[in-house]
């Protein structure tokens, strides 16, 4: 695909962000399946810079433009010109620009989920509601008493003066002057501004992808900082973009059970804020309290930076614990858009999928096991057909399946499993948006014949969530049908339309630390010509090593 992709100018950003105005949050260099074309959107000219990318032609479009109407950044106003035109495109989008934070902990109250922070006992901690990059935050953020509130306070409101002006000129507001005094004298209940009990322990940061509307949680980052002086440990400003501050990867080994308790609260935020509707996810910034609770300050719109390898703010948790790393979220992304818009691929699966119902027969073939089974526990067969695979898994001596899913999108096809009687559920289904709602994890996953039938970016898709999806093993096999000697030449040629070779991009899938890979050569089929398989397994001593 032709992919452009949008960022807000940098350089107009009214605040000093030191190096990171310089780094560029651009996809083009993670993936050679796409050609990609970045754009700096200016505000004042954004409409005309719009315009001239939309008339080059492009098939997909990632927004990161991410203005407010606080500052002079590219943002609201550009978003919602671009949603106008109703192109293929995932990423920020203006709705969420207009909110502030406190939509965000409105809403986590209402839901009762995940936890945020209380807004009576000091410490209290005071910020801007709309901002980010820590604008306008500095030692005297951290407030112990009235008396130092109200100091903070009357400083934020000097510093936000000029911000407000701005908001009330971008909302047409008749008075810019007296807008940002009726915000002043609100003080505290000022509905621009952020008054929360400080969280005084360690901050962390889990990004979320989603996949379909399912979160899929990245490695937590731990925030490190520079030795400053106090009690209280905080990102400021000038903090976070200093050379010694960042985020470190943490090790689930370390610590698995605040491993999992920060995915778990990241994907509670990823659900209370719908983060999904952006079609990229978000990043979840978390404090631990004193109860051990991981408490929500923050949910950011763009989960993914891309920004370049060594940078100061590289994407690691993508790199190591992403599956398919930057080529599979572009591709998710993508696939994300389809998912929603479903129309737009449904002719290509209903139109296979009477192909196959008409020659049912045709597409049923036998499959055996190798040695390295007996398998157990749960297992979802991915593009199951005639079931041939459900009843080799069922009569292997010493297999033990708690739980046989069977998934297709031809109907003949999932009759004929039906009648065999080895699956404990079938599912009329496309796989890929059977495993974009699919949220529990089963031991083994299979997909025998089936991947050859999806775009590169399904591809992706299905790949990453089988190794999010399965504790132990994955098993795939490439068929190329087009020239298998007992398929009936015309149905090989009917075939052609749907068919994609998509071996080189399985061999060059960058798969999850802690897995191996085993060329398989267990199902019957194998050893023909028109077949590669591929076996993947947990590999635990890779992952007890940490």
């Amino acid at each position: 695909m032709k992919i452009c992709v949008f960022q807000s100018c940098f350089e107009e950003l009214q605040a000093s962000v030191g190096e990171a105005q310089e780094l560029c949050m651009n996809p083009g260099p993670f993936t050679t399946q796409h050609t990609v074309a970045h754009k700096t959107i200016h505000k004042k000219t954004a409409k005309e810079q719009i315009d001239e990318a939309v008339s080059e032609g492009y098939d997909f479009y990632l927004n990161f433009m991410w203005g407010t109407h606080d500052d002079s950044l590219a943002g609201i106003d550009a978003i919602r010109y671009f949603e106008s035109l109703k192109l293929p495109s995932a990423g920020v989008q203006s709705s969420e620009r207009e909110q502030s934070k406190w939509d965000f902990f409105t809403a986590a109250k209402i839901e009762g989920s995940p936890p945020v922070p209380g807004t009576e006992n000091f410490p209290l901690f005071v910020k801007p509601a709309s901002s980010y990059g820590s604008m306008f935050i500095d030692e005297h953020s951290l407030c112990r008493n009235e008396t130092e509130l109200a100091l903070c306070i009357e400083r934020l409101n000097k510093l936000m003066r000029p911000v407000r002006i701005e908001r009330a000129k971008s909302l047409d507001h008749p008075d810019p002057d007296k807008y940002a005094e009726s915000l002043e004298s609100a003080g505290r209940q000022s509905t621009d501004i952020v008054v929360q009990e400080f969280i005084d322990g360690e901050e962390f940061s889990v990004v979320v992808i989603a996949m379909g509307q399912s979160p899929f949680p990245l490695i937590p980052q731990k925030a490190k900082y520079k030795q400053v002086a106090g009690d209280g440990r905080f990102l400021t400003l000038d903090l976070k973009f200093d050379a010694e501050s960042g985020y470190e990867l943490i090790n689930e080994a370390d610590d698995p059970d605040l491993y999992r308790l920060l995915q778990n609260t990241a994907m509670e935020a990823f659900t209370t804020n719908k983060m999904y509707t952006n079609l990229m996810g978000c990043d979840v910034d978390m404090r631990i309290g004193r109860d051990g609770r991981a408490y929500v300050i923050e949910v950011d719109p763009l989960p993914v930076f891309f920004y370049p390898t060594g940078s100061q703010l590289e994407d690691t948790d993508v790199k190591y614990g992403f599956p398919g790393g930057y080529r599979a979220v572009i591709n998710t992304y993508i696939t994300n858009y389809f998912l929603k818009n479903g129309d737009i691929r449904k002719s290509h699966f209903e139109n296979l999928a009477t192909l196959i119902d008409n020659h049912a027969e045709s597409f049923q073939h036998k499959a055996t096991i190798l040695p390295m089974l007996p398998l157990k526990g749960s297992v979802i067969d991915l593009g199951c057909g005639s079931g041939a695979l459900g009843h080799a898994l069922r009569t292997v001596p010493g297999n033990n399946l708690t739980r046989l899913i069977g998934v297709d999108i031809s109907a003949n096809m999932l009759g004929i499993s039906r009648k065999s009687g080895q699956y404990d559920e079938l599912v009329h289904q496309n796989m890929v948006q059977f495993l974009s709602l699919q949220t529990e994890k089963v031991d083994h996953i299979f997909c025998v014949s089936a991947l050859s039938f999806l775009s590169m970016e399904e591809l992706d898709f299905v790949l990453a969530r089988c190794f999010q999806l399965s504790h132990h093993s994955i098993t795939l096999a490439f068929d190329d049908w087009r020239n298998a000697p007992e398929m009936d030449i015309e149905i090989q040629g009917q075939l052609k339309e749907y068919y994609m070779n998509h071996l080189d991009a399985m061999k060059s899938f960058e798969y999850p630390r802690g897995w191996k890979l085993d060329l398989l050569e267990g199902l019957n089929r194998c050893h023909e010509p028109h077949q590669h398989s591929f076996h993947f397994t947990k590999d635990m001593t890779t992952l007890l090593d940490g």
